[in-house]
């Protein structure tokens, strides 16, 4: 399985790489286990428990995981040089991504996924509509404009904002430069807020 962070999306790149720091400041040192995957790898996988020996660790198919479009990895938490698998590390660690703007595999109902991560907004099969394969899919970065690194405080404050309901989760990206609707959404939901503080609704 691949491990190189330099095969995923270039934005996923940057926010393993802040994963990494940050769990590193809260204790933990995590090591990328997997990121891109091939189809044969997809395939194996899928096979443990059904037509080979071993517990099912996946559902999906090739090319449904996230993994095989490159916007997805997994982590494994290091501890006196070996991985360990004691949840209760993982979920200290998927609350830190999520607060990097990834999703968190833990969170999950029917299959947690505690070692997992991916970029939000993508589904396999609306890569698969619009790209065809994963390959198309991956060539399309080279397109893309280089994705900078985003600091960790515009995140802090898009979660206050969002707590304070100034502006609506899963809508906006600290990476995105608002627009003046957003802006006077912004302007009303402040107002809205200091009449019901002043009494006036």
């Amino acid at each position: 399985m691949a491990r190189d962070i330099n095969l995923l999306h270039p934005e996923l790149q940057v926010k393993a790489k802040q994963l990494i720091q940050e769990a590193a400041k809260a204790g933990y040192e995590i090591i990328i286990t997997q990121t891109l995957r091939t189809k044969a790898e997809q395939d194996e996988l899928y096979a443990q428990g059904r037509t080979k020996p071993g517990n099912i660790v996946t559902n999906a198919k090739y090319p449904q995981s996230l993994h095989c479009w490159g916007v997805a990895f997994d982590i494994a938490v290091v501890i006196g040089g070996k991985a360990n698998w004691d949840t209760r590390h993982y979920d200290k660690i998927g609350p830190i991504g999520e607060s990097l703007g990834l999703v968190w595999g833990g969170r999950w109902k029917n299959f947690p996924d505690r070692p997992h991560f991916e970029l939000p907004g993508y589904k396999w099969s609306n890569l698969q509509k619009q790209y065809g394969n994963p390959a198309n899919f991956i060539r399309s970065w080279k397109e893309e404009k280089p994705v900078a690194e985003i600091p960790k405080w515009k995140y802090e404050v898009m979660d206050e904002a969002i707590k304070a309901g100034i502006i609506m989760p899963n809508v906006h990206k600290p990476e995105e430069i608002p627009d003046k609707a957003f802006v006077l959404a912004v302007a009303l939901n402040l107002l809205k807020i200091v009449k019901k503080m002043i009494g006036g609704e």
